[in-house]
């Protein structure tokens, strides 16, 4: 008995102590002031600022524990948590000014487009064409006499016009009016040149002013006789003027179209050279046959201007 209870006291001596120890490590630590709290985080918390060169701010710990926001441009801060996160730019940071705008041009200002030249006007006739009258035919016809004494009753030669003729061992050519319709190309009249029987030329010319480089179109129409042989026709052009057919002032240009019976056309354009031109109108019968006979009718000039 006496041992036992000696054993109770000296457990408690030693136990007594350790209860004691626990008691207090269980006792409720008072709650850590804002100022004890951010002066652990500046001290005790590791922050990347040495490594950034972000100076350590010091707590004031007489300094009211008021938040404060943290802006740091291009740094990182570690929070509480040791979450690492990105901080923003300085709000106060100048705007951006956006690009200027161009400003408008006013309607005003915008040059006027150059407008194109006008166009030439076409050449046309600087005068009245020469034609009707003597050069339709229709002027009148006067006594013709056959050069070589060939007899040509009733022969004429229209009023204006010049002929010539040439003869072989059968005759020459006579020279007519012709005034029935099928042989007329325009107006009542027109000249006739026989052929028939004698293989010969013969034809017309009539001179006329001109202006010196002026291009004139001289145009002309005539009716071939049906021939066995084909009356060739040329219309003629000799720019001095002249009256002589076998000159070699004249240039001959053989006709457009070669149909027989039937009117045909032709044209040619020359140039003046001086103020006088001859106009020839010349056939051809290549051998004595029957047939062959030539209407002329219609024929004009028109002035086209000065060349180029």
């Amino acid at each position: 008995m006496p041992k036992i209870a000696m054993l109770g006291w000296g457990s408690l001596l030693w136990v007594g102590p350790l209860l004691a120890c626990t008691v207090l490590r269980q006792t409720p630590q008072p709650i850590p002031t804002l100022e004890r709290l951010s002066f652990e985080i500046q001290t005790a918390t590791p922050t990347v600022s040495l490594l950034l060169d972000v100076p350590t701010a010091t707590v004031d710990p007489n300094a009211t524990a008021t938040p404060t926001a943290i802006v740091v441009t291009a740094t990182q801060t570690i929070s509480v948590a040791g979450t690492v996160e990105p901080t923003l730019e300085p709000t106060n940071a100048p705007a951006v000014p956006p690009p200027p705008t161009a400003a408008p041009v006013e309607p005003s200002v915008l040059s006027e487009p150059t407008p194109p030249p006008p166009l030439a006007e076409p050449a046309g006739p600087v005068s009245e064409p020469v034609s009707g009258g003597e050069w339709d035919f229709e002027a009148g016809f006067v006594d013709w006499a056959n050069p070589f004494g060939d007899s040509c009753d009733g022969a004429g030669l229209a009023v204006g016009w010049n002929a010539f003729t040439t003869r072989d061992q059968f005759g020459s050519s006579c020279f007519n009016q012709t005034t029935w319709q099928a042989n007329v190309y325009s107006g009542e009249s027109a000249q006739e040149i026989t052929f028939a029987f004698i293989g010969n030329e013969a034809g017309i010319f009539k001179s006329v002013p001109t202006q010196p480089s002026h291009r004139y179109r001289v145009e002309a129409y005539v009716r071939r006789e049906p021939s066995p042989v084909k009356v060739q026709v040329w219309l003629g052009i000799d720019l001095t003027g002249g009256s002589d057919w076998q000159a070699d002032s004249v240039t001959w240009f053989p006709w457009a179209d070669e149909t027989e019976d039937q009117w045909t056309r032709t044209e040619e354009i020359i140039t003046a050279a001086g103020e006088t031109i001859t106009v020839y109108i010349r056939g051809r019968h290549p051998e004595p046959v029957g047939g062959g006979a030539l209407r002329i009718d219609s024929i004009s000039l028109v002035d086209l201007g000065p060349e180029g």
